[in-house]
């Protein structure tokens, strides 16, 4: 093929791909699925190595505390991802002082509500412990359990924060080490306290304390360590930072919070209708599934915070890619997950000690899990696209409402008990479809109308008002890229001038990134042409790397660049998520148009 005619070819098929995306999202999705893990994977090491030791009536006792631990999450992951979701949208939205502000608040918060809670904690342990095990014979087991939770409060909040925000700055390494240490400390100690020391309750709740202490200090140190947007300061908090913490924090939040009473109210239904041998097994089936959270909220939240970004930038084809990307690994895993449970089924019985077959019941488990991983995703993605009061109704249904109303009905009728689990997904999915369909036909009857079950606006791609693609920059490329863009420009009925600037931007950048960070394997790019301004938004991995930052003894060689600035109205470059984003606008002047609009 003759250069002239492969050039064509590579114009033709310029197009948003997801290979970067693919790349970004791989690289964080196992960091963020062990920190996941990290959060639940010790009650369920707590539940073997108690189960191994003071036999199933330990095992239910974890059980029955664990909505002590849940409360914790509620606010840890309230204050947390609700600032984390915040950073990353006001960071896509090129506003890293406020991005920063939020962290220094969600820290001042986590401080003041962690010492709150312990102190409140220590005074209701007892009568609360009561309560949990239903004025049981294990209360004191429960009561032990729980008071040493309590007093960690404070680690179980903060931990939370530095998960979230390494995240933001993409530092994967460090999610991972701060998990392997959460997990192997709480593996030892809980051997050590247990078997060694011979601690009992205690000691399995005190390594759960040690080991998110140990956890916490490492990631508040990786976060003040190397490149970062985010250092430890206390802040003044006002109400409007708590009502947007608490806005855009309630779907996980509550989400943790509608888990714990939902535990309480099918504890209780279980026990009465199912007796002692049911309810084990139902704990064990409870340790399994918090196990799977890893999968079903761990795919999800490694996109929020770029999916947070990319829906302020309007990127409707960014999230699309993320969306699609979730779902195909998150079924991938989910399905690894079901077929390990299911083989290994008389295996896991005889770690539970649990008192019959599990084959069945894991059956049912494995169907809920895939269902729970699309509500998952779905739900995260309303919460990132700021419809929160529809992420906040399905969370509700999924976690509470339809859970507990299938198992009741299923205990009342004598139906098989563990369908419960697949039905209340199931319901939701069916109740989300309707409810986006209501939306969508609402919103026809305004200006732009929402695409299916994501509800997005394309009115910009349907107007060709905004350009994305993706490319391997090399020369070939950068200059197919730039005759495309005057296609885009053609379609704005831009003049000479502003297409000159937006080839020129193209041009240069891209021939300084590829040259800075060589090797890249693809960068994607948006060109946009609005009424106010026009310009273009580079976003690409590798090292580190701000174009517009250059000494005075590189101005020869950065000299395409300088005129870019000189041009601009605005350039700005921030390093999140692990990416280089950089934008570039040109004030749009009045156009060579047909319209004569400016």
């Amino acid at each position: 093929m003759s250069g002239t005619g492969k050039a064509k070819a590579d114009k033709a098929r310029m197009d948003r791909d997801d290979r970067f995306l693919k790349r970004e999202y791989r690289k964080i999705l196992l960091p963020v699925i062990l920190s996941v893990l990290g959060g639940t994977i010790n009650a369920l090491i707590d539940s073997v190595f108690v189960s191994q030791k003071l036999g199933s009536d330990g095992l239910a006792a974890v059980n029955m505390s664990m909505p002590i631990y849940l409360i914790l999450c509620t606010f840890g992951s309230l204050i947390a991802a609700g600032a984390s979701v915040r950073s990353s949208q006001d960071a896509g939205a090129d506003k890293l002082a406020d991005a920063q502000r939020h962290y220094h608040v969600a820290l001042t918060v986590s401080l003041v509500t962690g010492l709150l809670l312990t102190g409140i904690g220590l005074l209701i342990c007892r009568p609360l412990s009561v309560l949990l095990a239903q004025n049981g014979e294990l209360q004191h087991y429960v009561f032990e359990y729980s008071l040493i939770t309590m007093i960690g409060a404070l680690p179980t909040i903060l931990s939370y924060l530095p998960l979230n925000y390494l995240q933001i700055e993409g530092k994967t390494k460090a999610i991972t080490v701060t998990m392997l240490i959460m997990v192997g400390t709480d593996i030892f100690l809980d051997w050590l306290l247990l078997f060694v020391f011979e601690l009992g309750m205690y000691g399995a709740s005190l390594a759960s304390l040690i080991s998110c202490l140990a956890a916490c200090i490492y990631g508040t140190f990786a976060m003040e360590t190397g490149y970062s947007n985010y250092h430890i300061r206390l802040c003044r908090v006002r109400l409007s930072d708590l009502w947007g913490m608490v806005q855009y924090g309630s779907p996980a939040a509550l989400g943790n919070f509608l888990d714990a009473v939902k535990l309480l109210s099918l504890n209780a239904l279980i026990l009465h209708f199912g007796g002692a041998e049911t309810a084990a097994v139902w704990a064990v089936l409870n340790s399994v599934s918090e196990l799977s959270i890893a999968i079903t909220s761990g795919v999800p939240r490694a996109a929020l915070p770029m999916m947070g970004a990319y829906y302020t930038a309007h990127e409707n084809s960014g999230l699309r890619i993320l969306m699609r990307l979730q779902a195909l690994y998150g079924l991938i895993l989910s399905a690894l997950f079901s077929a390990v449970i299911l083989v290994f089924h008389a295996p896991l019985r005889a770690v539970f000690d649990a008192p019959t077959s599990l084959l069945l019941p894991f059956a049912a488990l494995s169907i809920y899990i895939l269902l729970e991983l699309l509500c998952s995703v779905w739900t995260n993605f309303f919460h990132a696209s700021d419809r929160l009061l529809l992420s906040d109704i399905l969370v509700v249904c999924r976690k509470l409402a339809f859970p507990v109303l299938s198992a009741a009905v299923l205990s009342i009728t004598s139906g098989y008990i563990w369908a419960f689990l697949p039905i209340g997904d199931l319901l939701t999915l069916l109740t989300g479809a309707c409810l986006t369909q209501i939306l969508r036909r609402k919103q026809t009857r305004k200006e732009h109308s929402l695409s299916g079950i994501l509800l997005l606006d394309d009115y910009l791609e349907r107007e060709k008002k905004v350009l994305d693609f993706s490319i391997v920059p090399n020369n070939e490329t950068i200059c197919s890229a730039s005759e495309q863009i005057k296609d885009f420009c053609a379609e704005n009925n831009m003049n000479s001038r502003q297409t000159m600037r937006l080839e020129l931007a193209i041009e240069e950048l891209l021939t300084i990134i590829s040259q800075k960070n060589p090797g890249l394997p693809s960068v994607d790019l948006r060109a946009f042409a609005f009424e106010e301004n026009m310009g273009i938004r580079i976003r690409c991995a590798g090292k580190l790397y701000n174009p517009f930052d250059f000494d005075s003894d590189m101005e020869d060689e950065m000299m395409g660049v300088e005129m870019l600035k000189r041009m601009s109205s605005d350039v700005s470059f921030t390093y999140s998520f692990g990416m280089n984003i950089i934008n570039i606008v040109f004030a749009a002047g009045q156009k060579a148009d047909r319209s004569g609009q400016k």
